[in-house]
């Protein structure tokens, strides 16, 4: 076996997301493999994947800790070990870490909740704030030509309360009992790197606007079909929307 198939295989052993054969398409022949399974079955390497479990679980845990924070500790047992089972908590760079965290735990939860608005409430908010170290502000009359690509901004979001915010936050965070889920929205906040304090409440059409940026679409299109020209450079010189490139 080449010391390079070595090295993959030690590795993946270590860290192999759970059902999944960490041998797999490595080119092992069978005194290979059963050489690979006694270490696997040593104290050595069972003492090494528990470190590094521990060191996963303990980065997941900080990269989603305000959510993670107000469930139940069993519940948030089980999702943090489903999530490093599944091959989490491994990146070297924490903002990824914490968004794709913060997307596995929105997958989970009702939609409404008040647990899903805190957990999209963190995520935007880590987003914006991670985007701010670097944006500068584009000029707007880019988007003045007529095939000008625009999505929505990779380091934005946008946070829906379905109740009063203030009493949502304190339920959560004091484990106080939790105000009815509303029907609509009481109030959307959109987050951006660009925007004062990173976020602000968003208007009925810039809602819109953000709906409607699910794919990447030209700017004339959007004028077209009746979005307001002023809302879309608002957006896009705040890093709300930004140019597809």
């Amino acid at each position: 076996m080449a010391f390079l198939d070595v090295q993959t295989a030690l590795g993946r052993l270590v860290r192999a997301p759970d059902g999944l054969d960490p041998l797999r398409a490595l080119q092992l022949d069978e005194s290979e493999r059963a050489s690979l399974k006694r270490i696997a079955q040593s104290a050595g390497y069972r003492f090494t994947v528990g470190v590094q479990r521990s060191w996963c679980v303990g980065r997941a845990a900080r990269a989603g800790y305000l959510t993670l924070s107000t469930f139940p500790a069993a519940v948030r047992s089980a999702l943090l070990d489903e999530w490093v089972n599944s091959g989490g908590g491994t990146s070297s760079f924490f903002a990824a870490e914490g968004d794709a965290l913060l997307d596995f735990i929105a997958n989970r939860l009702p939609d409404p909740s008040h647990e899903l608005t805190l957990c999209r409430l963190e995520q935007a908010t880590q987003r914006a704030n991670d985007g701010a170290i670097d944006f500068r502000a584009p000029d707007p009359a880019l988007i003045d030509h007529p095939r000008y690509l625009l999505r929505r901004g990779r380091r934005a979001g946008i946070v829906k309360f379905y109740g009063e915010p203030h009493h949502i936050m304190t339920a959560l965070l004091e484990s106080q009992p939790l105000p009815p889920v509303s029907r609509q929205p009481e109030l959307t906040m959109l987050f951006g790197p660009g925007l004062d304090g990173l976020c602000r409440a968003a208007s009925q059409s810039e809602l819109d606007l953000w709906e409607r940026l699910t794919a990447t679409v030209d700017s004339r299109s959007l004028m077209e079909e009746g979005h307001r020209p002023e809302d879309i450079a608002a957006l896009f010189i705040t890093g709300v929307v930004e140019h597809a490139a």
